[in-house]
């Protein structure tokens, strides 16, 4: 067999022992040559990355209709504009209304403390001319 390098526990707890395999991998690094480029590769990466950029816009212009959704977008900031514009002049007109209803108030108030004291002054015109006698 060969000499025993060094023993391994596996997961399932049972010894594995290894033979030396030094002769071989020396082999293999002496085997294989190493390759080396030359090249710059930043070129190609360059033209990877405008290729999958010009995809992923003309893939995004196709879902999204090419530039409709903008349009409707669009549309619907205009109608909320619309909307809060229309909510103010909502708001302005019920501070006129309620303004109106307070002036009503008032003026109904004072209509009637001006026939409560039209009612005792004729009340007192009655007891006088009880008193003093009709005019003629």
């Amino acid at each position: 067999m060969g000499r025993i390098s060094w023993i391994r526990i596996d997961s399932f707890g049972s010894l594995i022992t290894m033979e030396n395999r030094s002769k071989k991998r020396n082999y293999k690094l002496t085997a294989n040559r190493a390759r080396i480029k030359t090249g710059s590769a930043w070129p190609n990466y360059l033209t990877v990355a405008v290729l999958f950029l010009f995809l992923g816009f003309s893939s995004a212009y196709y879902f999204y209709d090419g530039g409709k959704s903008i349009n409707f977008l669009l549309k619907i900031d205009k109608l909320e504009q619309y909307s809060s514009k229309q909510d103010k002049e909502l708001l302005e007109l019920k501070l006129e209304l309620q303004m109106s209803q307070i002036s009503y108030e008032k003026i109904a108030t004072s209509v009637k403390e001006t026939k409560e004291e039209n009612t005792k002054l004729k009340e007192n015109i009655l007891f006088y001319e009880k008193i003093v006698g009709k005019r003629k």
